[in-house]
């Protein structure tokens, strides 16, 4: 006669499938990922740490900066100002140059080093008292170069913005 084959305990095959059920739904949840946090785009680049040589190019002195210019979320952003002018660089991981342009700004297309981007001002280029150079990264952000003529000056805040973004262009994130 043969032996009699032994008895399974029941107890443990419910649990197999519901362990299995469990490991499947934590894997799941875990590759999706639920809300993730945004990226701050000051720990991809900084604009605070532009070189003092690039700023002085630029018109402005590296001891001038303000760190308080950045204040719309999802962007970094340092400022510096001459008698003349105030400069703001400021950055974000996303969005493009033409996403930059305010209502009633006019958008120029513009070529600084090997990026074109776009020149946004509002009123004649002329008479601009605020003008923004905006250029596209190769990963799909996209920087900032805002220049505000102080009041009484005859010098064109767009050709501030394009002396400052053209001079401080090789320190941009690719």
């Amino acid at each position: 006669m043969r032996a009699p084959v032994p008895h399974r305990d029941r107890r443990i095959r419910p649990r197999i499938p519901f362990g299995g059920a469990l490991a499947a739904a934590g894997i799941l949840l875990a590759g999706c990922g639920g809300a993730t946090e945004p990226v701050d785009p000051a720990a991809v680049w900084d604009p605070c740490g532009l070189p003092a040589d690039l700023l002085a190019e630029s018109g402005f002195a590296a001891g001038s900066i303000r760190r308080d210019v950045a204040t719309e979320p999802g962007w970094a952003g340092c400022g510096w100002s001459s008698d003349r002018a105030a400069l703001r660089v400021l950055f974000a991981t996303t969005g493009s140059p033409e996403e930059v342009a305010g209502t009633g700004d006019t958008s120029t297309a513009i070529t600084v080093g090997d990026r074109t981007g776009r020149r946004l001002h509002t009123g004649s280029a002329d008479t601009a008292t605020t003008c923004t150079v905006a250029l596209p990264t190769a990963d799909g952000g996209v920087v900032r170069v805002r220049v505000d003529s102080a009041p009484g000056t005859t010098v064109s805040a767009c050709a501030g913005a394009e002396r400052a973004a053209s001079a401080l262009a090789p320190a941009f994130p690719v």
